[in-house]
């Protein structure tokens, strides 16, 4: 029999209940025997030998549960880990918030599948500060960070499982096809020159480059290779270096950035702490607001860099590099036809066969 009831071999049948049930068996030449005094029937035996015999298979035999809270862990281990380990640790902090405001002190062996499910439809069907429901994509997001958590919680052997595995995510491509028109330009650009002088220069380096924001709030003066007219990113996103070429409109702007960096060669520099700029949200958002400006991130910056490049002609493999994208298929969510774009298709159609077109060649970049 796999299970019997015996005395207890430890106070040899004086215990309270005088005999303790126990299971027996052998996997691979090795016999696995342990007493199970929480067990009161033989069902309650059986079902603990089956999960013991899983554990073997799965490697976890003989390890105890950890009692740590999702709240401690994220706290001791997995911030600190992050800030180590990713350049966008800030976003795992403010996306941590509202995970441990809904598990509180839950401990984290006790959190399961059904957990995570009604997390998700809390936050899918509950509204943003802004009074909007939150965006799938941004439900996604926390769902993959709180996977992160438990995959980190694994490999250092406090977990044996991820409940998060099996939740399906949202997938909702919600994408914003948002680029600056001309107006919309000509209205920023003025009132940023008058009332935002540092975050006008942030905005002409990514209008004219494409670069991602924290690339060009972290520049340094080490950086900038006017001998070979080009910028220099070391650390990025895809964790490649690249070089984007500089811009003549911008050339001035950079000389004049260079020259006046703070002590610790920053372009854009914090006096009171000498470090990078990190953040300038309030003053973006008063800026679209005082221009009239709805619905532009300053993300869709990018966007309108490749939209305009490609409009212009230039091959999309080049606007790959320029941005710093590892597949083509990522510049292409950047890239939405301007109407200028859509009648100059429309009419290359129209004349295909005639022996004239009224766009530049597409494939390939003139001499």
């Amino acid at each position: 029999m796999a299970v019997d009831k015996r005395k207890c071999e430890r106070c040899k049948g004086k215990c309270k209940h005088g005999r303790t049930w126990y299971y027996s068996f052998c996997i691979r030449g090795v016999r696995y025997k342990r007493a199970v005094p929480e067990a009161q029937t033989k069902y309650d035996a059986l079902q603990a030998e089956s999960k013991a015999k899983e554990a073997i298979f799965t490697g976890r035999y003989g390890s105890e549960p950890s009692n740590i809270t999702l709240r401690e862990f994220v706290e001791k281990e997995f911030l600190p880990w992050s800030k180590d380990n990713k350049r966008s640790w800030r976003n795992d902090v403010s996306r941590s918030k509202p995970i441990l405001d809904y598990f509180k002190n839950k401990k984290m062996r006790e959190i399961t599948k059904l957990n995570v499910e009604q997390f998700k439809k809390t936050r899918l069907t509950n509204v943003n500060k802004r009074g909007k429901l939150r965006a799938p994509a941004s439900v996604d997001l926390e769902l993959a960070l709180l996977s992160r958590i438990f995959t980190l919680a694994i490999e250092r052997e406090l977990m044996q499982s991820n409940p998060c595995k099996s939740v399906k995510k949202l997938r909702v491509m919600n994408l914003v096809e948002r680029y600056l028109t001309a107006d919309e330009e000509s209205r920023l650009r003025t009132l940023l020159q008058e009332s935002y002088p540092q975050l006008f220069d942030i905005f002409l380096i990514a209008l004219h480059t494409g670069m991602r924001k924290m690339e060009i709030c972290t520049l340094h003066k080490s950086q900038i290779d006017f001998q070979r007219e080009s910028i220099h990113l070391k650390q990025t996103k895809s964790g490649k270096p690249r070089s984007v070429p500089i811009h003549p409109d911008i050339r001035p702007m950079l000389q004049r950035l260079t020259v006046g960096v703070g002590k610790n060669g920053y372009l854009f520099e914090n006096p009171k702490t000498g470090k990078a700029v990190v953040d300038f949200k309030k003053a973006w958002y008063s800026a679209l607001r005082d221009a009239k400006i709805t619905g532009f991130r300053f993300h869709d910056i990018r966007h309108t860099f490749g939209t305009r490049a490609i409009d212009a002609g230039a091959p999309v493999s080049a606007v790959k590099e320029v941005m710093g994208h590892t597949d083509i298929s990522t510049t292409m969510r950047y890239v939405h036809a301007t109407e200028e774009g859509k009648r100059k298709a429309v009419e290359a159609a129209a004349n295909w066969g005639k022996g004239k077109s009224s766009v530049p060649n597409l494939h390939h970049s003139p001499d």
